[in-house]
C-alpha cells in the first residue's frame, strides 16, 4: 500500500468508519527513511515518502522525487517527517529546486552529507563521481544523487574503475574479492575472506590444492609444479624428486605410502612442500649407522606436514639440520633418533607446530638453537637421561615457545635455554609466568616414551588446561583431533590433545 497504514475492511458493505488500522512495517517511514529506499531501488526510487501525498508509491513508501510539502517527507525515517528530524542530512537547512534536495551548511556553501569520516547519508546531489566523497554511496546515479555501487549500470567495472585494489561490487561495497569469485586474489595474499572480502595469507593448504602453502611467505606454490613420490609414481625417491626442481624453483612433493631410507638437500633457493598423500603413512629414515641426517636445508626453504622422520643412526648429527634455511614442520614426528631431532645455525628460521621432537635418548639435545630463531608452538619435546635435554641454545638465539610440553628423564635440567621465551607451557622445572612447573616426569604420562610415542595417557590434570588457544594457532592437534578455536580458550599444552 501506498501509506504508512493500511486500511483493512472488516466486512461486506460496512463503513469506512468500520476498519482496523495495520500498521505496515516494511515502509521506508519505520525504518532508515532514504537510506532504505537507496538500499532497496538504488537512483530510481530514493527518497522516502510519509503518507501516501504522491500517491505514486511501490509499497513501502519509495517515490522518485522529494515528497512536498515536508510534512510528507521522512528523510530520516523513525516515523518522522522533514521537520520532525532531518539530523541524518547533517543538520542542514534543506529546500527545494526542481524535485531535487539541496543542502545549505552554515557557510552557505553546498555540501554533501557526509560526516568528518567520509560516511555519506541522506540524498547526495552530484554532477559526476567527484561529488559523492566516497562511504556507501560514492558514485553518481542517473538521477543525479550519490548511489552504491549496486545502483550502477555496470557494479564492477565502476568500482574497478574508482580503485583497482576493490574492483568487486559485493551487496552495494566495493570490495577486493568474494568466496564465489576470488580471481582477483594472488601472490602472498591468495586466498579471499568471506567475512571481509578482502585477500589474505594462505593458512592452510588445502587453500592451495592441488599445491602447498608457503607459510613463510603465505603465498600459494604453483599448481602447475606438483610431483608424486614413492612406489610406481614418477619419482621413486625424494632425493630424485627434489634434483628435478631447478635453482630457485617451487615445488609441492606428494609423499606415497613407503620407506623412504635416505639424505635429502635443500638449496639452491629452492622452495620445497612436503605433503603426504591422504590416508597414506610414510616413514622417513635414517641413511645409516655414521651417516648424515636426513634432511638438510641451507639456502632454501621447506615446509613439511605429517612426516616422520626416524632411526637416523649418526650419534654426531641429528635428523635435521637447517643450516642458513627455513623449515616449517607442522604434526610432524622428528622422533627416535640417535644424533637428536634437531639443530639450528647460522641465521636458520624454524617453526614447528603440533609435533613430537626428540624421544628417549640420552646424552642428547632434542632440539639445539645456535644464532638461529626458533618458534616452537603446540608441541612436545622430549629428552632422555644424562646431558640430554630437551631444548639447548646459545645467548645469540631467538626462541620463542608456547603451549608446549617439555621433559627429560634425566635428573638436570631439560631447558637449557635462558633467553629463550616461554609462556603457557608445562615442563619439569619451575619457568615462572604463565608457565606450569610439574616436578620429575613419569614415562606414565605417556603411550609409549621408550618408543617415541609423545601421545598423553595419564598425564598430570595442569596439563591439560595449561595452554591458551589464540587466533591464527592450530585448530586441530597432531592427530587431526579439534582443538577450542575459540580466542582466550584453555588447552591442553603439547602436540596431543587426550
Amino acid at each position: 500500500m501506498g501509506g504508512v497504514m493500511m486500511i483493512v475492511a472488516l466486512g461486506w458493505g460496512q463503513s469506512l468508519a468500520c476498519t482496523q488500522v495495520v500498521i505496515n512495517e516494511d515502509h521506508c517511514a519505520f525504518l532508515n527513511g532514504d537510506a532504505t529506499c537507496q538500499q532497496r531501488h538504488g537512483a530510481a526510487l530514493p527518497f522516502c515518502e510519509r503518507g501516501a501525498c504522491s500517491g505514486a508509491t511501490t509499497g513501502d513508501g519509495c517515490v522518485a522525487e522529494r515528497p512536498q510539502p515536508d510534512e510528507c517527507y521522512s528523510p530520516c525515517g523513525g516515523q518522522s517527517s522533514f521537520p520532525d528530524d532531518s539530523s541524518c542530512l547533517d543538520g542542514g537547512t534543506d529546500s527545494v529546486d526542481g524535485g531535487t534536495t539541496t543542502r545549505t551548511s552554515s557557510t552557505g556553501a553546498t555540501d554533501s552529507a557526509a560526516d568528518d569520516t567520509g560516511t555519506t547519508s541522506g540524498v547526495d546531489p552530484c554532477g559526476d563521481d567527484n561529488d559523492c566523497r566516497g562511504g556507501a554511496t560514492p558514485f553518481c546515479g542517473q538521477a543525479g544523487v550519490c548511489v552504491p555501487c549496486s545502483a550502477v549500470e555496470e557494479p564492477d567495472a565502476a568500482c574497478g574503475d574508482a580503485n583497482p585494489d576493490l574492483p568487486l561490487c559485493i551487496d552495494g561495497q566495493c570490495v577486493q574479492c568474494s568466496p564465489r569469485n576470488p580471481a582477483s586474489c594472488a601472490g602472498v595474499t591468495p586466498v579471499c575472506d568471506a567475512a571481509t572480502s578482502m585477500c589474505v595469507p594462505c593458512r592452510e593448504h588445502m587453500q592451495c590444492e592441488p599445491a602447498a602453502c608457503n607459510f613463510f611467505t603465505g603465498a600459494c606454490l604453483p599448481a602447475a609444479e606438483v610431483a608424486h613420490v614413492g612406489p610406481g609414481q614418477p619419482f621413486v625417491t625424494l632425493a630424485d624428486a627434489v634434483s628435478s626442481i631447478s635453482a630457485g624453483g617451487q615445488a609441492t612433493l606428494i609423499v606415497h605410502e613407503g620407506v623412504y631410507a635416505e639424505s635429502v638437500s635443500v638449496d639452491g633457493g629452492r622452495t620445497v612442500a612436503v605433503r603426504v598423500s591422504p590416508g597414506e603413512s610414510p616413514t622417513w629414515v635414517g641413511p645409516g649407522v655414521g651417516e648424515g641426517p636426513q634432511l638438510v636445508v641451507t639456502e632454501g626453504t621447506v615446509i613439511i606436514d605429517e612426516q616422520q622422520l626416524s632411526g637416523n643412526g649418526s650419534s654426531s648429527t641429528p635428523a635435521v639440520v637447517v643450516d642458513g634455511g627455513l623449515l616449517w614442520a607442522d604434526r610432524t614426528r622428528i622422533i627416535g633418533n640417535v644424533g637428536g631431532a634437531l639443530a639450528a645455525d647460522a641465521g636458520a628460521e624454524v617453526v614447528l607446530r603440533n609435533g613430537f621432537f626428540g624421544g628417549d635418548i640420552n646424552d642428547v639435545t632434542a632440539i639445539d638453537v645456535v644464532q638461529s630463531s626458533v618458534t616452537i608452538v603446540y608441541s612436545t619435546l622430549g629428552a632422555g637421561f644424562g646431558a640430554a635435554t630437551a631444548l639447548d641454545c646459545d645467548v645469540t638465539a631467538v626462541v620463542d615457545v608456547r603451549n608446549s610440553l617439555l621433559v627429560a628423564r634425566t635428573t638436570d635440567p631439560e631447558v637449557a635455554c635462558g633467553f629463550a621465551t616461554i609462556e603457557t607451557s608445562v615442563s619439569e622445572a619451575e619457568l615462572g609466568g604463565t608457565n606450569v612447573g610439574l616436578g620429575e616426569m613419569s614415562v606414565a604420562w605417556f603411550e609409549d616414551y621408550a618408543a617415541g610415542d609423545l601421545h598423553l595417557a595419564s598425564p598430570p590434570a595442569a596439563v591439560i588446561d595449561a595452554a591458551l588457544w589464540q587466533q591464527g594457532d592450530p585448530e586441530i592437534d597432531i592427530d587431526g583431533e579439534p582443538r577450542p578455536d575459540i580466542d582466550g580458550a584453555r588447552d591442553a599444552a603439547g602436540a596431543d590433545v587426550p
